[in-house]
């Protein structure tokens, strides 16, 4: 039996606001417990919350760079349930009119975005008691809530790493999964029927790309050997635990939670306002920069992992001038490991120096080899100065017989470029940087093979 699955991805973004959500408690990270709080987060009798303007616009420019619609006029409602991190015994969130609707992310649908405000903290202690720290209740958080589109664990990972790519380029959260700063929610179905959705499991509070697609793959084969056993697949919430799924509780429905409207808050209005900051926010999104990358002539798998990382995009558009593709190689494959071993960060580096080195290297002062070897020593801390000093000199010589015997000795090379397959100049450079191991310029290597060729053509 063949099964297909279908699975929706609930993500909960902390927004990167100064106060809270309902009211004026900072938002930080905090070592003593309990100390950014008042009777509003606390879920005090006879307290009015009031919306965080600077929230709202953080929800209307994802909304924008997701190509979604927003809401002018969206609604506040209590979702009630009752846990001990939920001081009020409800949470503030929105349910009938979302903030924004019908976005798109990678070519999954989003089908609403919500503002809602964050529980307390529970800390499990070994007795099996649970304190609570309502420092982290009541911060701003978006519910972003996909449509059932995404078909295997690696798609699912795609999508939350240009999510979290997304959110960090407007500046909107960090989204630190470690630090509980974005949390996401699985929803899988599987099916015989690819055009119908399975009895929907949902897992919850996954808190790394990892967890996500193991938990996944796991559940899409838990559920599909329930099915093929002739079994139906229970409509629960399960848990992860790092090897398998479990049961936690049979799922609740949306009347479980009894939504209704937050009386104390009016329709929160996105007046132009609004929308005029919000745009201001707009930035360059993550999959344009990789196609202008692309463009460069930056390969897709380079392009790609320094488009998605806001750091490394940062740091690669103050250095990539020079030549995009070298530049690009030389970051992701030499200096970013090195850093990461030594516990430094991008900022902890010369750039520019490593530009002028680059640059010294395309005015054919040394060869390619010494270039990746000298930028690891610099990462190691010698001076990009002492390394110039020591460079091994290109050798000047008279590299035209060589390139004319081995042209002479590849017919079938040959003829490819005759064919118009420029590419095979590509090979003929090669050989001659291996007969002199290295040490001659590359590019005036490449210009002689191609007036040899191009003479051949006459």
């Amino acid at each position: 039996m063949r099964l297909y699955p279908a699975i929706g991805l609930e993500v909960h973004v902390e927004l990167k606001t100064r106060t809270k959500m309902f009211c004026s408690c900072p938002v930080g990270e905090w070592e003593e417990a309990n100390v950014a709080v008042c009777p509003v987060c606390m879920g005090h009798p006879g307290v009015l919350p009031v919306p965080n303007r600077r929230a709202v616009v953080f929800a209307v420019a994802l909304g924008l760079a997701l190509k979604g619609k927003i809401s002018r006029v969206s609604h506040f409602y209590r979702k009630n349930y009752f846990y001990p991190d939920l001081p009020k015994g409800y949470q503030i969130t929105q349910y009938s009119v979302p903030i924004v609707e019908g976005a798109e992310l990678l070519g999954v649908g989003i089908n609403r975005i919500n503002l809602e405000e964050e529980t307390a903290k529970s800390l499990h202690l070994a007795d099996g008691s649970v304190l609570l720290d309502f420092n982290r209740a009541g911060i701003p958080l978006l519910e972003i809530v996909s449509e059932p589109d995404i078909r295997s664990p690696e798609e699912a990972k795609r999508y939350l790493v240009a999510l979290q790519s997304v959110v960090r380029f407007l500046g909107i959260s960090e989204a630190h999964m470690e630090k509980g700063q974005m949390r996401v929610d699985v929803n899988v179905s599987v099916s015989p029927n690819p055009g119908e959705l399975g009895t929907k499991v949902e897992i919850k509070n996954l808190n790394s790309f990892k967890a996500v697609a193991d938990a996944i793959r796991y559940e899409v084969e838990r559920q599909g050997e329930v099915l093929r056993s002739g079994g139906e697949v229970a409509h629960e919430t399960r848990m992860w635990n790092g090897k398998r799924t479990e049961p936690m509780r049979t799922k609740e429905t949306e009347s479980d939670y009894r939504y209704f409207p937050e009386p104390d808050i009016p329709p929160l209005l996105v007046d132009e306002g609004v929308l005029n900051e919000a745009e201001g926010m707009l930035v360059e999104m993550p999959w344009e920069k990789e196609e202008r990358y692309i463009g460069a002539g930056v390969p897709r798998h380079l392009a790609g992992v320094i488009a998605y990382d806001r750091d490394l995009a940062e740091v690669y558009e103050g250095i990539w001038d020079i030549d995009p593709k070298l530049t690009a190689n030389l970051l992701l494959n030499v200096i970013v490991g090195r850093l990461n071993r030594a516990k430094r960060s991008l900022r902890d580096y010369d750039w520019e120096g490593f530009k002028r080195f680059v640059a010294a290297f395309k005015e054919g002062a040394f060869s390619k080899d010494y270039l990746k070897e000298a930028v690891a020593r610099h990462v190691g801390g010698e001076s990009f100065e002492d390394l110039l000093k020591s460079a091994p000199r290109v050798e000047r010589v008279d590299i035209r017989p060589l390139v004319e015997e081995i042209v002479k000795r590849s017919p079938k090379e040959v003829e490819k470029y005759k064919k118009g397959q420029k590419g095979v100049v590509g090979f003929f450079v090669g050989q001659v940087m291996r007969r002199y191991r290295g040490k001659v310029d590359p590019r005036e290597v490449k210009r002689v093979v191609e007036e040899v060729l191009e003479g051949l053509l006459d």
